[in-house]
């Protein structure tokens, strides 16, 4: 069973992230925070990390540059609300990130761009 943490600061897209993957069959670990995930996630080692990019003190960016310092394999797929241009996305993805994924999504939508994620690598 593969294992995916998320971070977010919203308690909520952390409650349907957890339902919807759990029901999808994968173990799940949410976090609130940049600070709690980066505590939490040497002792994890997930397969997948969902990353909020905006969240109050520590961005998605910030933990993202934590996470490559840790483990340079890592598999990580931002999470966003805002649209993103093409240059961003080229930008996500040369800096190593798996995918990203728009908020809010639908629940089939969600699990198959995990499945695609977890199978690509």
């Amino acid at each position: 069973m593969s294992k995916i943490m998320a971070v977010d600061d919203e308690p909520d897209i952390i409650s349907l992230l957890g339902k919807i993957l759990k029901k999808a069959g994968y173990e799940f670990v949410g976090c609130s925070s940049g600070k709690e995930f980066l505590e939490r996630y040497p002792n994890e080692k997930p397969d997948l990390v969902l990353l909020d990019i905006m969240m109050p003190g520590m961005d998605g960016w910030d933990v993202y540059n934590e996470i490559r310092k840790i483990n340079r394999n890592q598999k990580v797929a931002p999470l966003t609300a805002l649209e993103v241009p093409d240059r961003v996305k080229d930008c996500i993805f040369e800096l190593g990130a798996s995918d990203y994924i728009m908020k809010p999504f639908k629940p089939d939508e969600l699990v198959e761009k995990v499945n695609k994620i977890l199978k690509k690598h």
